[in-house]
C-alpha cells in the first residue's frame, strides 16, 4: 500500500498540483489505491482583493511621502526666516544708534531668496530700552509673515559706561 503511494511526488512547488493517495479496503487482502490531484493557487477573487490592498496601501504611503516634502519646504523656509529676523534685530543692536519708534522696511537676500523685513520700534517703561518686533515675508506683498522675533535695543551710551573687554 504505501509502496505505490511512495513513488508518487507529494508535495510540489506553489502552484503546481498536489497528488494524495486515499486507500479504500475492498475485501480480504485487496486495497484499491485511488489517487486525485488537488489544484494548489489563488483564485483571481483572491488576487483581485490582494492586489486592492496593496494599490490602497501604496497610495498612503505616497501621500505621506508627498506631504513630508512640503513640510520640509515649510521649515526650510521658516528656518532661513529666522535667521533673516535674527540678522535684523543684530544689526539694529550692534548699530551704535538708538532706534526711534515707528516703523520700517526693507529686504534682505539669504540662501538665493529674498525676504521682506518689516520693524516696529517700540518705547517701554525703560527709557533707555526700546522693544523691535522683526516680522518676515517671503513676498512683499504676503498678508502673514513666515516668522516674527521680538527682542530689545538699548541705548548706546549704556554700552560705552559698562566696558565688558577682558
Amino acid at each position: 500500500m504505501n509502496s505505490l503511494c511512495s513513488r508518487l511526488p507529494r508535495h510540489r512547488t506553489q502552484g503546481q498540483h498536489r497528488t494524495h493517495c486515499q486507500h479504500k479496503t475492498q475485501g480480504q487482502n485487496k486495497t484499491q489505491v485511488q489517487h486525485r490531484q488537488v489544484q494548489q493557487g489563488f483564485t483571481l477573487m483572491e488576487i483581485l482583493v490582494a492586489l486592492a490592498i496593496v494599490a490602497i496601501v501604496l497610495g498612503a504611503l505616497v501621500q505621506a511621502a508627498g506631504s513630508s516634502a512640503a513640510n520640509a519646504g515649510r521649515i526650510r523656509d521658516k528656518t532661513v526666516a529666522q535667521w533673516v529676523a535674527s540678522n535684523r534685530l543684530a544689526e539694529m543692536q550692534l548699530s551704535g544708534t538708538f532706534p526711534e519708534t515707528g516703523a520700517k522696511s526693507g529686504e534682505a537676500e539669504m540662501l538665493g531668496q529674498t525676504w521682506y523685513w518689516k520693524t516696529r520700534v517700540q518705547a517701554v517703561e525703560d527709557d533707555d530700552l526700546r522693544r523691535v518686533d522683526v516680522e518676515i515675508r517671503d513676498t512683499e506683498d504676503a498678508k502673514n509673515p513666515v516668522v516674527t522675533v521680538a527682542g530689545f535695543v538699548s541705548h548706546p551710551r549704556l554700552l560705552s559706561q559698562n566696558p565688558t573687554q577682558p
